[in-house]
Formats: structure tokens, sequence, C-alpha cells
């Protein structure tokens, strides 16, 4: 399945399962701790990982080409999906996605500050028309939880880092590689922080349930939650291997608009099991957001667009010129 519809197809596939996952897991944050749901689930995925690797008749090696860079991007990856967690646990799962969208605006001014990429006027008032849609959606008359918003921005922010760090790797690794390093790394450091709660150096301690389900101890499951947590393994290698085959198969900016299907999932998924309903303030923000990265997107896609096509012509006049001196 290749070409713009069939990354598409993926992307969306994949996104409706880590969707299932958000539902499981936020089941599980009144109970469990999120570093031994990470961990559980990234040795489980790891498992069905390493099984694709040695079916796959392709030569793929498990180890990165740049191990820094990709430790970097592992460690920015592991602190938004557990900030990203802890917010899921105290928000509305729509209100949380939601926040979390606001990625495509970071990237954007990341691109701009960081990787010193051209950004017109357009596309920074898009940036900041985004945020002031966040704005209408954490404003008095909506949901509001100042710890669980901090988690959700800080989820963003890590996971715009993070693509920063994908372009740096995209052309140097297999997107295989990309997400097996991932997940070894989401699971080495879940151990590792588990072990530094269990031994008294690190302590966390409190009522509000965004750090409960951070510092809380692990606990033996019971048959039912130990077949959902090997659910989400699964759920994560293969949702893994979708988001990195999708932008393998199709240009990045041809499916990126299909990322906000997972608003949708947020919102149908967070009414069918929590009966949570958006009020009217966050669907205006939500529009809000949603049309200004778009509109991201789309002058993105323009500017790619016009310099494919400006390529081509310049290198047709180099040749004509050189053609006229010959003659």
């Amino acid at each position: 399945m290749t070409g713009t519809a069939g990354g598409a197809s993926i992307l969306v596939f994949g996104l409706f399962l880590f969707s299932i996952q958000d539902v499981i897991i936020k089941y599980f944050s009144g109970d469990y701790s999120v570093l031994q749901i990470v961990y559980m689930r990234g040795i489980i995925a790891m498992v069905l990982l390493l099984l694709l690797f040695f079916v796959m008749r392709e030569q793929i090696p498990l180890m990165s080409k740049r191990p820094g860079l990709m430790l970097c991007r592992g460690l920015f990856g592991f602190s938004s999906y557990t900030c990203y967690y802890l917010a899921v646990a105290a928000m509305p799962l729509a209100e949380v996605v939601t926040i979390t969208f606001t990625m495509p605006l970071f990237v954007t001014a990341m691109s701009a500050l960081i990787l010193r990429e051209k950004v017109g006027i357009r596309r920074w008032t898009a940036v900041v028309v985004g945020f002031a849609g966040v704005l209408i959606i954490l404003s008095p008359q909506g949901e509001f939880n100042s710890l669980a918003v901090i988690f959700a921005f800080l989820a963003s922010i890590t996971y715009a880092t993070q693509t920063i760090f994908t372009r740096f790797l995209g052309s140097h690794d297999n997107p295989l590689t990309i997400a097996f390093n991932a997940i070894f790394i989401f699971t080495c450091v879940s151990g590792l922080l588990s072990l530094m709660l269990w031994s008294g150096l690190l302590s966390v301690s409190s009522n509000h349930p965004s750090l409960a389900f951070f510092g809380r101890g692990w606990l033996m499951p019971g048959v039912f939650d130990f077949l959902l947590m090997l659910t989400i393994g699964v759920i994560a290698a293969v949702g893994f291997y979708c988001l990195s085959r999708a932008y393998c198969v199709s240009e990045a900016s041809a499916i990126a608009p299909f990322e906000f299907t997972y608003i949708l999932w947020a919102v149908l998924f967070g009414f069918l099991f929590w009966n949570e309903i958006p009020g009217p303030t966050t669907f205006i923000g939500i529009a809000i957001l949603v049309s200004s990265s778009l509109y991201i997107w789309y002058r993105e896609r323009t500017i790619e667009l016009t310099e494919t096509a400006v390529l081509p012509v310049q290198a047709t006049g180099i040749v004509a010129q050189e053609e006229n001196q010959s003659g």
C-alpha cells in the first residue's frame, strides 16, 4: 500500500489504535503507575518488533547510525508520552489531545528559531491564531486544571522537539529502527525511574491525579488488567510501525492533515466511556486550532510544490545557456 491514499490509510489506522490505547491508560490511571504501564508496554512491544525484524527478508539494523541523536530523540519522546498520560489522568481526553495538537505550531516556531528555516508572516500569524484557539479552550468557562494543562503543553513541546530530531535521523535510519530504539529507550527510562522511586532516591507524593499516577508503586495486575497491558503492548508495536510506515510511503506534507482524526476519536471515546461532552468553547477552540494548523500545512505544501517546480526550470535554463555558449 503506497502513495498518498495508502499512507493516509495506514496513518489513520495507527492513530485509531493509539486512541484505544489512551482509553486503556486513562482507565489504568486510578490504580497503576504510569511508569509500570510504559515499562510493561515496552517489553511486549520490543518482543513483537524483534519478531518482525526476524521475519522480514530485508536486513534492517537494530542500532541507529547516529546513536547520540537517537538517544536525545528517545528521551524527548519519553517525556512527551509520559506528560501526555499524566495530563490524561486529570483532564477530559478531548481537551488533552487538542492541547497536544499545538505540536505543529511549536514545530513551525522551532523550525524558524532553531533550524533557521524561513517562516513568513502568514505562517507566524497562523501560529498566533492557533494559540489563541487554545486559550479559548482553557477559558474560565471551560474545563481548567493548571497542572494537567502544563503537562499537556509539555507533551506538545517535547513532541515537537522529538519531531525536529526525527528530521535529522530520517535520512540515516530505517523507520522500523527508529521505532524500535524509541520503545527501547522508553522501557529503559521507565524502569530506571521506577527503581529510583522504589529505592527512595526519587519521591513523588501527592493526591493530584497526575502526580499520583507518576509516583504510585507497582501493582500485580489481575487477569483482565494483564490482558489490557498486553493489548497496549501490541498497539504500541503496530501503532509505531504504522506511523513510521505511513511517513515512509507518502510525503509527510501530503498526509499530515489526517493526524487530526485523532481529535475526533478522542471526542468520541471520551463521550462513550466517561460521558465527557466538550463545551462550546472547546469546540470553537478546536476549530480555530485545526484551521490554523491546516493553513500552516497548506503554506508549507505550496512552498514545497513551488520550489519543486522552479528547480527543473532553473536547470533547463542553465542547460540552454551552456548550449548557447558552446554554440
